[in-house]
């Protein structure tokens, strides 16, 4: 083959020059190494964002190249022996066993197909595909020590419901599974909202892979650890302002505590980007050398920039720097060696696609210290990416998490102390207890937005109440993305954590407090807990998601606030007289407006249930009640996008996540929710707005425009699906 013969002198001259000491022998840092695989997928411009999987182009192979030099023999090793029926094969990645001696890969055989499971041997080349689900894809594997594969799915364990999608590509969204490695014994892990993928063995036994976290504005990809049996989900780079871009992916221990990862933006950057170093807590030596500790922490780490030049967000790559797609450490060296993919000129696809190019990603040994590539193998018909060498390596040991099967099913949630917080600082008393939200999107048959807020759709769980010492325990359903409040004794939120997170069914996820220090050590004794002494408040643990809405609206049966049954009644009764049609209180209007066309709308604070499309110089902003975008204003994101201007008397009078601060709610005045309601005692000190103006709201009518806030301002809830029926 002829693939890399043009790198001959590039790699004879790295060779020479390439002993650096650390460890390596005189031929450099692949001295060590007899051979490399590769995966070779034909070029392809139609990644979507960095989370998705789905992208086939058939004439996918794996390639080893031995010795691995730019002059080495190119030997491909699947699938082209392995029958007719592999001929349009399409493999998205690919893992090697302990022992060097299966591999085992992602691939799709034909475009009606889906993405599945197969096991190669290297000794004869025969192929085995693994008994997945045919209807669902089965992406990104890894061996797991004690003869398990683990590998990301969008398959589904709950009978009768669907996989979420996430909110912007509507992606059917990816979770972790596992299972043996003759594909018996199928395991699925906890749900996220968004997408798990690119999962990656640590030392210890963990699992760290990237975490979509979608929640309000919160929009991007994060480093998470995880036991090999899919528990113990933990926080590990990107979320406490730790992160180097909106998204991290890709990461491949360097050594304990040290991840080299792709940074880059979530969309149009063909999963490429820049090069960093990460360390998880760090230690300085005495002769200056930052190494990972043992307090390793995502609120604790570092990173270093390996390719400085390279962009980390969405903008073009410039000649001669490109972008990044993948790579995997030599050594452990402050400035380590890498074998990486790159790829020339701009890499970013809507650049790439107006020229009706794609990126050209080939093999290169990375020198990170004098930021020097040196070729190895480029077919520039194909992308070469994920090279690795083939070696034996020591299997960690198998990492697993105890589970209480008197749970029943349910997944058992709480911590040691609520007001221990990084992120927080709470007054002693002020936090009644904990909220628990649940979140979907529209994979239940919603329209494409549950809102003008960008938040997903949310159902109330109900609230622990803290005992004495700040712990909490509750049961909430498994496998269900869920979110955190701490909320005060008027059901007002304090703090929102600011992802959603899930468990398995059994498992407890307890922790030290509300985003508390990672470095300390969490002792979980049920002696010394008075939330275990009290018991865990059952949240629907056992209830199927489908029956998990309102039968009515009071404080302690709402769960989804639908803002046509849980607020327009109560804005009909005894708002509209003073804001309706008729705007008898006389509020100023607001216009939006096109500076482009001169094409404006003029909007009067409503609410009135009465419904109104929204259009502006060709900006659809969408239909909804007068009295729903007089409350939670416009969708902003299409008037920033559309370049509309807004001016006159703009007000947005309900807060996502944010009751307490909310123009209408502190109007209002909410009277006191916990432990018990009552009317007089009210939350500011301020005039209540009713107070002589008509009939003021009872306690379940404020908790529910609390709740509405808190849960960011929706209007769609399972209680108003429009197509309940087909759920």
């Amino acid at each position: 083959m002829k693939h890399a013969k043009h790198f001959a002198l590039g790699a004879a001259l790295f060779a020479a020059t390439g002993s650096i000491g650390c460890g390596e022998d005189d031929s450099g840092p692949l001295g060590n190494v007899d051979a490399l695989i590769i995966l070779q997928r034909p070029k392809r411009n139609e990644m979507g964002d960095i989370f998705q999987y789905t992208s086939y182009l058939p004439g996918a192979r794996l390639v080893k190249l031995t010795p691995p030099t730019a002059d080495g023999k190119l030997e491909t090793i699947c699938c082209d022996q392995a029958g007719p029926e592999y001929s349009k094969i399409d493999i998205s990645s690919y893992d090697i066993s302990f022992d060097a001696k299966q591999i085992v890969f992602a691939g799709k055989l034909a475009e009606s197909q889906r993405y599945s499971l197969f096991l190669l041997t290297l000794a004869d080349g025969a192929v085995q595909q693994l008994p997945t689900d045919p209807a669902r894809d089965y992406v990104s594997p890894i061996f797991l020590p004690g003869d398990k594969i683990m590998f990301t799915t969008n398959a589904l364990d709950e009978t009768g419901a669907k996989q979420h999608v996430d909110e912007y590509e509507r992606g059917t969204t990816l979770q972790l599974g596992r299972m043996n490695i003759d594909g018996t014994n199928e395991e699925l892990g906890p749900r996220n909202l968004s997408h798990r993928t690119f999962p990656s063995l640590t030392a210890d036994g963990r699992v760290i892979f990237t975490q979509w976290d979608h929640l309000g504005q919160e929009n991007s990809g994060h480093l998470m650890f995880v036991n090999q049996d899919m528990q113990e989900l933990r926080e590990a780079f990107g979320k406490e302002g730790t992160g180097a871009a909106n998204s991290t992916l890709k990461a491949s221990e360097i050594s304990k505590g040290r991840y080299v990862a792709i940074a880059t933006e979530r969309d149009r950057t063909v999963q490429a980007g820049a090069l960093i170093d990460i360390r998880l807590g760090t230690v300085v030596n005495d002769d200056g050398v930052v190494s990972a500790g043992d307090k390793q922490s995502e609120a604790t780490a570092t990173y270093y920039a390996l390719t400085p030049d390279v962009p980390r967000d969405n903008e073009p790559s410039p000649d001669t720097v490109g972008r990044y797609y993948d790579a995997f450490p030599l050594n452990a060296k402050d400035k380590p060696d890498l074998l990486v993919s790159w790829a020339n000129g701009p890499v970013e696809s809507e650049v790439l696609g107006a020229a009706g190019l794609s990126a050209d990603f080939g093999v290169y040994l990375y020198d990170t210290s004098r930021q020097q590539r040196r070729p190895i193998l480029d077919d520039h018909e194909m992308w070469d990416i994920f090279a690795r060498p083939l070696q034996t390596r020591t299997a960690p040991p198998i990492v697993a998490s105890a589970t209480d099967p008197t749970l029943n099913g349910a997944t058992m949630i709480g911590s040691l102390n609520a007001y221990d917080s990084s992120l927080n600082q709470f007054m002693p008393g002020s936090i009644y207890g904990i909220r628990v939200a649940e979140g979907f999107s529209s994979e239940e048959g919603f329209p494409m937005m549950f809102g003008t807020t960008m938040f997903e759709g949310q159902a109330n769980l109900g609230v622990a109440p803290l005992a004495s010492d700040g712990s909490w325990l509750a049961t909430v359903p498994a496998n269900a993305p869920l979110h955190l409040q701490a909320v005060d004794v008027y059901g007002m939120a304090l703090a929102n954590e600011p992802v959603w997170f899930s468990g398995r069914p059994n498992e407890a996820r307890l922790c030290g407090g509300c985003h508390e220090d990672r470095t300390r050590t969490t002792n979980v004794s049920p002696g010394q807990l008075e939330a275990f002494a009290i018991g865990a408040v059952p949240m629907y643990g056992a209830t199927a998601r489908a029956q998990r809405k309102s039968v009515d609206f009071s404080r302690d049966k709402i769960m989804g606030v639908a803002w046509d049954k849980a607020l327009q009644p109560m804005f009909d009764a005894k708002c509209v007289s003073c804001h309706g049609d008729s705007n008898t209180a006389g509020i100023p209007p607001y216009t939006i407006m096109d500076p482009v066309t001169g094409q404006m709308i003029s909007w009067t604070f409503n609410l009135s249930s009465t419904k109104v499309p929204m259009m502006v110089g060709g900006v659809d902003l969408g239909e909804w009640p007068k009295s729903y975008v007089s409350m939670a204003g416009p969708d902003m994101e299409a008037i920033d996008e559309g370049n509309l201007v807004i001016s006159g008397n703009f007000k947005v009078y309900m807060n996502p996540q944010d009751s307490r601060n909310s123009i209408a709610v502190k109007m209002l005045n909410p009277v006191r929710q916990f432990p018990a309601q009552n009317a007089n005692q009210r939350a500011f000190q301020t005039t209540p707005h009713m107070n002589g103006k008509g009939t003021d709201l009872t306690p379940d009518e404020f908790y529910a425009l609390i709740l509405a806030a808190d849960l960011g301002v929706n209007f769609y809830a399972r209680e108003n699906n429009p197509m309940l029926n087909q759920y």
